[in-house]
């Protein structure tokens, strides 16, 4: 290829990476419409992301939504092909047969554009998860049973075409590039499914139904060799640390069970190695490897009627484990991650 058509070969996927961001735009002001933001539009190899606060929960809603993201590619392509019907400039003509690897030049790179865009079309109303067909399949499934059963479905059915384009990839003369479109769709499929049973699941539960009202408060001066009795006495996956004053006892971070255990290993390993090549008859000691050296210092407080969904999300982005729950002043209960998890399992 020579320079003139590399240059040709770069403006070509400049310009569909366009199409694929004016494909997102469509799903976002769509959305916009219906009072929901866009967080970011990511571009991948095999597409575009619009990931967007939250989905439409009606399915009339969720459908116009899906639909707008394909609806800008068939406008793209109607313009072409409304060019190409008014001009002498036939479609298919400038397009090689059997040339080795994408060839585009100035005659056939609306050509190219025109069919690239029907692709996308037509790979984007594949009625299967994470594809916008697979969402509208979802909303019209909605109509008529749960949306986490309609979710499941489309979920399936996803995953079920990423196995057929994993099959594909092995075939004579098949593109490589299947392999990566089927882990993305098989992935992505099954996260959808994932997220809609545990926004199900925490659907208009609280922090009141899950928190621990007996819990540990953990001394942030407490030694890690004085530690076990703490985990080995109680099941508490997630605890709070604590400074005591004469006057008063005041939050100071959280810790969790594998945090302790994971620190305990280390401890224990280094104990070994300063016993085994320092003097075995010394007793390994560090003054300060205390919990307030393992603790997260990061603390939210919650209130019992702080909604279950907006709890998980917090700590999930937050990457904090346990929130203490607070109401007139005193803390009430607990809720840790793992609370919550095993509640989705159970209610999911």
């Amino acid at each position: 290829m020579d320079t003139i058509g590399l240059l040709w070969l770069v403006a070509f996927v400049l310009t569909i990476f366009g199409c694929v961001i004016l494909h997102e735009l469509g799903h976002s002001l769509s959305a916009r419409w219906y009072g929901i933001d866009t967080e970011d539009i990511t571009l991948l190899p095999i597409g575009g992301v619009a990931r967007l606060k939250d989905m439409p929960k009606q399915p009339w809603r969720e459908i116009v939504v899906a639909v707008m993201g394909p609806m800008v590619n068939v406008a793209i392509a109607a313009v072409l092909l409304i060019y190409f019907l008014l001009s002498s400039h036939a479609i298919f003509a400038a397009i090689p047969e059997e040339v080795d690897g994408l060839v585009i030049n100035g005659s056939n790179f609306l050509s190219w554009l025109f069919i690239t865009n029907v692709g996308l079309v037509v790979f984007n109303c594949i009625p299967a998860f994470p594809m916008d067909g697979g969402r509208v399949l979802r909303g019209l499934l909605a109509l008529f049973v749960r949306r986490v059963t309609a979710t499941k479905i489309a979920s399936y059915l996803g995953r079920l075409f990423a196995i057929g384009f994993a099959v594909m990839s092995f075939m004579p003369d098949s593109s490589p590039f299947l392999i990566l479109i089927a882990a993305f769709v098989y992935f992505a499929a099954s996260q959808e499914y994932h997220s809609v049973r545990t926004e199900e699941a925490l659907k208009d539960k609280t922090a009141r139904d899950v928190m621990r009202t007996q819990f540990t408060l953990l001394p942030a001066n407490t030694g890690l060799n004085e530690i076990s009795p703490y985990i080995t006495t109680t099941a508490e996956q997630g605890f709070l640390v604590v400074e005591s004053t004469p006057e008063q006892i005041d939050l100071t971070g959280v810790i969790t069970r594998p945090m302790i255990i994971c620190a305990l290993k280390r401890y224990k390993n280094q104990q070994n190695i300063f016993e085994k090549y320092i003097t075995p008859q010394a007793k390994y000691k560090n003054e300060g490897f205390f919990v307030s050296d393992l603790m997260n210092d990061r603390l939210r407080y919650l209130s019992p009627d702080t909604p279950l969904q907006e709890v998980y999300r917090q700590m999930t982005q937050l990457h904090i484990p346990v929130m203490p729950v607070y109401e007139n002043d005193m803390v009430i209960g607990v809720v840790d991650y793992y609370q919550i998890r095993e509640f989705i399992k159970l209610n999911g």
